[in-house]
């Protein structure tokens, strides 16, 4: 015989079977928890995890337990909760004991939460729970699921056997049955018994049924009533998170980009138009006030860095005069040669080759030795239709540097037109260049 409560006709279930019992109907519940969260979210692109959670627990544990004193690890088992006196323990207090006193409604939350974090951080949902609100929530989750962890170690140390769960639910694990169904003698009472036996199981399979077809129900009933589907309800959320980048940064070529995307396959065309018009707007403010951060630093230092990123912005803004006028600043304000044939090349490739060779002119006579000096000046004097003068100036350029291939490319082209050059012009050349270097002290 097994030992009995001091007072009480139960037998205490043993705690390996009542362990046993517990972790089946652990792994029960999350496999049903599990199936409320993913079958709506596959059929209808809906999660409610909360929602999916509680019907778990009250439709495995809670119902049956109400009814029945047993779940199905403790009728593996042969096990049932019941009150001191051996009968049912009511709802309210079953509903604390699964719920709060077991760490089934906590944990339900927190991972709620974790998922929530998770997909927020990867842009595809969002949530609307205050951040304070959301925080007091988690801490008093925690604090019920340590005291749930607790309140089932306890029952180690305890000689009834007891969790706190059990001590708040004034309920009792033992060995069944706890009573015993009346006797075969007394055949009206035992019909009725056996009728009324029927019925709570009909009951129970009524409930059961409604309770997990409103899992699909609610979820469809939130979906339909937009008339999102669930790929609809996809697109919407991940569209929304952009938004809200959008909405944080308009400039962001990147997001516009992706955004405007969005509200094309969505058939929303007045609103990626939007979203372009209000990003060009953006970035026109964006770079009005970097052109004027940079304009105030040139005025001061007209440096190389900033001559060059307020001439690509002006470049990129189609002000080509502006461009020149910054531009020829930083020349007159550098003085050197080489910088000044850089800006004939800028010239020449903007498409203003007359202006090109005024400055390369200038570039090669006060340095006739400028790298690249000859041979810009030479292209730029063939695209402004001064094909001879340009063929000259390539020739010094090749006298000066053989190997200088873009020299040899466009003198080809030239000869092409003008025909070969002859010895008495490369001779010329080469007499100019020697002098050149003689002057200078160059070997």
């Amino acid at each position: 015989m097994q030992p009995q409560w001091p007072g009480l006709a139960l037998t205490p279930a043993p705690l390996e079977r009542r362990l046993l019992a517990g972790l089946f109907d652990a792994a029960a519940v999350t496999a049903l928890s599990l199936v409320c969260f993913l079958v709506p979210m596959v059929l209808r692109g809906v999660v409610l995890p909360m929602w999916g959670v509680l019907a778990a627990v009250v439709g495995y544990q809670v119902v049956p337990l109400a009814f029945l004193k047993q779940t199905v690890g403790l009728r593996l088992f042969g096990l049932e909760l019941v009150r001191k006196d051996g009968h049912h323990v009511d709802l309210a207090n079953l509903l604390f004991r699964e719920l709060i006193g077991r760490g089934f409604f906590p944990a339900a939350y927190l991972l709620t939460l974790l998922a929530g974090v998770v997909a927020a951080s990867l842009g595809v949902a969002g949530t609307t729970t205050p951040v304070l609100l959301g925080g007091l929530m988690a801490l008093a989750s925690m604090g019920a699921l340590a005291m749930a962890i607790v309140g089932h170690l306890i029952a180690l140390g305890r000689p009834d056997g007891r969790t706190l769960a059990d001590l708040f639910a004034s309920s009792y694990v033992a060995v069944g049955p706890t009573r015993a169904p009346p006797e075969d003698e007394d055949e009206d009472e035992r019909e009725a018994w056996l009728a009324h036996r029927a019925r709570v199981k009909r009951n129970i399979i009524v409930f059961e049924v409604v309770l997990f077809a409103s899992v699909l129900a609610i979820p469809w009933a939130l979906s339909s009533r937009g008339g999102e589907t669930a790929r609809e309800r996809g697109a919407r959320i991940a569209r929304e998170a952009l938004e809200k980048k959008f909405a944080a940064d308009p400039g962001n070529e990147a997001v516009a980009l992706e955004l405007e995307r969005a509200w094309w396959q969505a058939g929303r065309d007045d609103e990626a138009r939007k979203v372009e018009a209000r990003f060009f707007e953006a970035r026109k403010k964006r770079e009005g006030e970097r052109e004027a951060s940079l304009r105030e630093r040139f005025a001061k230092t007209p440096d190389r860095a900033t001559a060059t990123a307020l001439v690509e912005l002006l470049e990129d803004q189609a002000r080509l005069d502006e461009a020149a006028v910054v531009y020829r600043r930083y020349v007159d304000a550098d003085g050197r040669p080489a910088t000044r044939a850089g800006f004939g090349h800028w010239l020449a490739s903007v498409g203003r080759p007359d202006d090109a060779v005024n400055e390369l002119e200038v570039a090669v006579r006060a340095d006739p030795l400028v790298p690249f000096g000859h041979t810009l000046l030479g292209v730029s004097l063939i695209r402004a239709g001064r094909a001879e003068e340009g063929r000259q100036q390539l020739l010094l350029a090749l006298a000066d540097d053989p190997d200088d291939d873009d020299a040899k490319s466009a003198l080809v082209d030239v000869e092409a037109m003008l025909g070969p050059s002859t010895d008495e012009m490369k001779k010329k050349a080469a007499a100019a260049v020697r002098a050149w270097k003689a002057d200078a002290g160059v070997d």
